[in-house]
């Protein structure tokens, strides 16, 4: 049975469908590996170079990558089977860090190999990402899908609480050579269990009503309010909203006085927050005021992280932290969830990419911020950030009426 199939019976759990249950035990191997991806390659360029400078380096150039390579990628995952895409991609990709395992092990490692890295898992993403977007649907039927999406981000969110904590732990014990080993057993894991999956062959798309090109996904999203809007929720919240990740370690430091401790439990606090609204999301039946929950999750998300600038409590601050993180999991959930609905198959890759893309955009967004900050100070510059977001909420709300007649997504996946 297909995603495309409709059921007259309830609504099973996306964790219900066998597929499903390998795709989510895939990404939360992966999701774990990167764990010490990100914490081992910090370290590494640290040694290389004890510049601060450059221990932002290799990231920027992965996220500039992938994004320059996105809409081309999302071409591809319309025209290829993105089973094969996506199991490939993983696959090249637990090379990559086989390779820089072997560098570091080997003790021959320079920072040009790790900018190179860099640079080739940067292409991979972009590759990848809009490949699981578009494999998704094949995985489940449509009244699962709001379970499908949120139990996909839960693996994120509960990573981000115990993830970087396990993976720091665990590199000091073993070194940063064997922490890129872990990463890449984590890419195998995942590659076998994507390549394993027992789907339907991948029909072809008809592209004679929404066109074949490169940039046709662009240009349905600029014509459809819905696609238009959502996405538009998604980009600014990563470009303005989520500029707090980034400075949150001056808030814990400079602001708030707490320490390093206290920048763990502030990162605790957010993460508990989005995994709760993640998982919230399935228990949620907003019939059709879903647009309009929406909408207001990322409205009050940007007044919440304008309220955690000014405290000066390190409890006030944490509950602010899991309030906006908790909104923020609603509203980006539920915008995920309603594009998987509502965009066509023949689209699916290039409209799904260009949503995907809206998360590599945090780099960027950070970099804005802490330049503001340099001028006006860290709780001034996020403030803006979020309050930002929330003055984009309520255009929405005003100038897209589909947005607030939004069908329930029962509706959507009938």
């Amino acid at each position: 049975m297909t995603a495309a199939t409709t059921s007259a019976e309830p609504p099973r759990g996306a964790l219900s469908y066998p597929n499903y249950r390998r795709y989510w035990l895939a990404s939360l191997a992966m999701v774990f590996g990167m764990q010490f991806r990100f914490i081992a390659s910090g370290w590494l360029v640290h040694q290389l170079t004890d510049s601060p400078f450059w221990l932002g380096v290799p990231g920027l150039i992965s996220a500039v990558v992938t994004i320059l390579l996105t809409v081309p990628a999302g071409l591809l995952a319309d025209r290829m089977d993105n089973q094969r895409l996506l199991a490939g991609g993983r696959g090249l990709t637990c090379l990559a860090h086989l390779a820089l395992a072997l560098l570091v092990v080997g003790e021959v490692v320079q920072v040009w190999m790790v900018l190179v890295w860099a640079g080739v898992t940067g292409v991979l993403a972009a590759v990848t990402n809009p490949a699981q977007n578009a494999l998704l649907p094949r995985l489940i039927e449509r009244p699962a899908m709001a379970s499908a999406v949120a139990l996909a981000a839960a693996i994120w969110n509960s990573m981000r609480i115990v993830g970087p904590a396990t993976a720091g732990v665990l590199i000091a014990v073993v070194g940063i050579g064997q922490a890129f080993f872990v990463t890449t057993l984590g890419y195998a894991i995942s590659t076998y269990l994507i390549w394993s999956l027992r789907l339907e062959p991948q029909a072809p798309h008809d592209h004679s009503e929404h066109g074949g090109g490169m940039l046709d996904g662009l240009r349905y999203i600029a014509a459809q309010p819905i696609f238009l809007a959502t996405i538009g929720l998604s980009f600014f919240s990563s470009i303005f909203g989520r500029s707090y990740v980034v400075l949150l370690p001056i808030f814990a430091d400079d602001v708030l006085n707490v320490g390093v401790r206290g920048f763990g439990y502030l990162e605790a606090a957010a993460g508990v927050g989005a995994l709760i609204g993640t998982l919230s999301i399935v228990r949620v039946r907003a019939g059709r005021h879903t647009g309009n929950l929406m909408v207001g999750a990322a409205l009050v998300f940007g007044l919440w992280i304008a309220a955690f600038t000014a405290s000066r409590s390190l409890t006030l601050s944490m509950g602010l932290l899991f309030g906006g993180a908790f909104f923020a999991s609603v509203y980006l959930n539920l915008g995920m969830t309603t594009l998987q609905l509502m965009v066509p198959d023949a689209l699916r890759g290039r409209v799904m990419g260009i949503w995907g893309l809206t998360w590599f955009l945090s780099s960027a967004g950070g970099f804005f911020a802490a330049t503001l900050a340099e001028f006006v100070g860290a709780p001034v510059a996020v403030a803006a950030g979020a309050l930002t977001v929330s003055a984009f909420a309520a255009f929405v709300w005003v100038a897209f009426a589909d947005i607030r007649t939004l069908p329930s997504r029962e509706q959507m996946a009938a």
